[in-house]
């Protein structure tokens, strides 16, 4: 599996875009890992590196953990609980490895943006298969592996950076989140 996209200029941008609106969740959600371009190792033989990942790091529901393999903090073990990917139209076939890849490992939620399209395709885990995810009946995606994190589609389709960084400010404030929040503190069993 190829190692890290190569990226255009649109790419580039959109994943800048999006890590400011996962940075924005994360300022407010201690107990998480946001990186970009880290080195996830799925499995002993897989190693990937996704363009963004959001990773729970402490409590019940994180899922990978950070190792040395070279030195402290050089990689993820695991599947993250969310990974993003920019992609160009004509890596359709990198997107699909990769999501199938994601499903079978159990990254919970897997979204990607193709740069010339105005949707996200959202994939969410559900009973071992990934399912897409459409915009509820207020037009929002919202977060399962991540509560609070909500993206309202009208937004993302015009890059309408502060509405979307809005929505995430309200989603943040929500039970969800309060909920999700006492989740990290708490160690596994």
């Amino acid at each position: 599996m190829k190692e890290i996209l190569e990226y255009d200029i649109r790419q580039s941008a959109l994943l800048a875009d999006m890590t400011t609106c996962l940075n924005h969740y994360r300022l407010s959600t201690p107990g998480l890992y946001v990186c970009v371009h880290p080195q996830v190792q799925i499995t002993e033989e897989i190693k990937v590196t996704p363009s963004l990942i959001a990773q729970v790091n402490s409590g019940l529901n994180k899922q990978c953990h950070t190792g040395e393999e070279k030195g402290p903090y050089d990689r993820f073990f695991g599947p993250p609980n969310f990974v993003f990917d920019v992609f160009r139209k004509d890596q359709k076939e990198i997107y699909e490895s990769r999501r199938s890849l994601f499903e079978q490992c159990g990254v919970i939620e897997y979204v990607a943006w193709f740069t010339l399209e105005t949707k996200l395709h959202w994939n969410r885990l559900h009973e071992g298969s990934y399912i897409v995810v459409d915009e509820d009946e207020k037009n929002l995606i919202q977060s399962s592996a991540l509560p609070g994190l909500w993206f309202p589609i009208d937004a993302v389709a015009q890059h309408d950076m502060f509405a979307i960084l809005a929505k995430i400010s309200q989603g943040i404030t929500r039970r969800e989140h309060h909920d999700f929040m006492n989740t990290v503190w708490k160690k596994k069993s």
